[in-house]
């Protein structure tokens, strides 16, 4: 139970850290965009938070399998597989809001808005769908093998 323990904290401050540096890193690109950016880059800044709070909801929930204490072993089991569904679901999440964002960024990348988007933009804002995917993807392995099946 220590390794479970050990293990999912250490998961779950890579993925809780790692999202609100996205969350910092996206809020600050929607902040310093030129005023006459394309809307739809905010929308796509949108949809990359919210892989970013995918990841943040599978940390969370490493977390609270880390820090279980154990009681009836069905109940465990129920709360394991629980948890197991929720890394799995949010890993999915991010996949699917990232994938959505980058669609919706590279509509606009040719600058369909008055202003184009600059390149050093881009790549952090591809950069930071791409960490928010992999950290999702590494916490939705890693606890589906740590945890118990039901």
């Amino acid at each position: 139970m220590t390794s479970l323990r050990s293990v999912a904290r250490s998961v779950a401050g890579m993925s809780i850290t790692v999202a609100i540096l996205v969350i910092v890193v996206l809020t600050s690109l929607g902040i310093a965009a030129p005023v006459d950016t394309h809307p739809f880059f905010y929308f796509g800044l949108i949809l990359f938070g919210g892989g970013a709070v995918g990841l943040l909801f599978a940390g969370i929930g490493a977390l609270f399998a880390g820090s279980r204490t154990p009681t009836v072993s069905s109940s465990d089991l129920v709360f394991f597989t629980g948890i197991r569904r929720l890394v799995l679901a949010m890993w999915l999440c991010a996949l699917v809001a990232d994938a959505l964002g980058v669609l919706v960024v590279l509509a606009i990348a040719n600058g369909r808005g008055s202003t184009p988007l600059a390149s050093g933009t881009l790549i952090t804002t591809f950069a930071a769908g791409v960490v928010t995917v992999a950290c999702a993807g590494v916490t939705s392995v890693v606890m589906r093998r740590l945890l118990p099946r039901g």
